[in-house]
C-alpha cells in the first residue's frame, strides 16, 4: 500500500491509543464505584 503525501499514517494509529486509555480510565472508574458501594453496604449493614 502506497502512502501519498497527503496522507497522515499518524491518524490511523492515535485513535487506538485514545480508545485504550478511555477503557482503563472507565475500568478503574468501576472498580472505584464497586469497592464504595461494598463499603457502603458493609458499613450500613444493608444486607444481613
Amino acid at each position: 500500500m502506497k502512502t501519498i503525501p497527503e496522507q497522515n499514517t499518524n491518524n490511523l494509529i492515535q485513535p487506538r491509543l485514545q480508545r485504550i486509555k478511555f477503557d482503563s480510565g472507565a475500568i478503574c472508574f468501576f472498580a472505584l464505584g464497586m469497592f464504595l458501594a461494598a463499603m457502603t453496604i458493609h458499613e450500613f449493614g444493608l444486607l444481613s
